[in-house]
């Protein structure tokens, strides 16, 4: 909500808060100090911020190029799609391995993969 009073921010915040959603905001002055607090996430302007809303906020951005939240938004979702892509991962060739071992023991009484393979 940009352009709004101090006192919207800080209801709009309590009110996402409440409905269960993980709220960010972005200030740069003492007037935003409130919001800031209040919020999972708080961002404020390094260069032309006031010490009250850096104080206040959990992130300081040192260049005050809102694109680079952005790009570290993007960056971090990345991240965590490909950590997951490596837990399918490693989950799928464990169990098949293990599937494997098993029935060969059943079957013929000889493990094919001993445990430094697996």
């Amino acid at each position: 909500m940009g352009r709004s009073s101090p006192n919207d921010k800080l209801l709009l915040v309590k009110a996402l808060r409440a409905r269960g959603h993980v709220v960010a905001v972005t200030g740069d002055g003492t007037n935003d100090a409130p919001a800031l607090h209040e919020t999972d996430i708080g961002l404020s302007m390094g260069i032309q911020g006031t010490e009250v809303a850096k104080e206040s906020s959990d992130i300081i951005i040192l260049d005050d190029n809102f694109a680079s939240v952005v790009r570290v938004v993007r960056w971090g979702r990345l991240v965590y799609a490909n950590i997951q892509k490596f837990i399918q991962f490693q989950l799928t060739v464990n169990v098949a391995a293990l599937i494997i071992n098993v029935v060969a023991a059943v079957s013929s009484g000889n493990v094919p993969l001993n445990a430094v393979q697996v």
